[in-house]
């Protein structure tokens, strides 16, 4: 696993912008299969459910752009890949590859959402948590 997570370590966005990243993905995962014309419903759902979990990590994660800060950066980094690389598979897997709609909605935003994440640098919690401790007085 360590040599994973120095895998996770080089990317070249900066977690600040993944994280800024993080909600306007979560709004297209949810707003966007309401929005089109899905000939599936079971498309539409299963990304409307995929956006709520990345508005969760959003808001969980132990970034700047976090709110709550308790999901660890690293475990954000594999759930999120976990996450786009079903967003791939997922209309073969279920069997909605023939709605065109569908289809290229989740190519696209699994696809663009998996290059973001390979190339984004995630930083081991310990060192948000060293960022977010007070200074001491001199």
């Amino acid at each position: 696993m360590s040599a994973l997570n120095k895998l996770m370590a080089r990317g070249i966005i900066p977690p600040l912008v993944h994280g800024i990243l993080d909600y306007p993905l979560a709004a297209v995962l949810i707003v966007l299969p309401l929005v089109l014309d899905f000939d599936n419903a079971a498309a539409k759902w299963i990304a409307f459910g995929l956006g709520i979990g990345a508005a969760v990590l959003a808001v969980g994660t132990a970034w700047r752009t976090g709110i709550v800060k308790i999901i660890p950066p690293l475990l954000h980094g594999y759930t999120d890949i976990t996450v786009t690389v079903a967003l791939i598979v997922l209309p073969f897997i279920i069997g909605f590859e023939s709605h065109t709609t569908a289809l290229v909605f989740y190519l696209i935003v699994g696809g663009g959402a998996l290059l973001a994440i390979l190339l984004t640098r995630f930083e081991p919690r310990t060192q948000v948590e060293h960022a977010m401790r007070l200074r001491q007085a001199a």
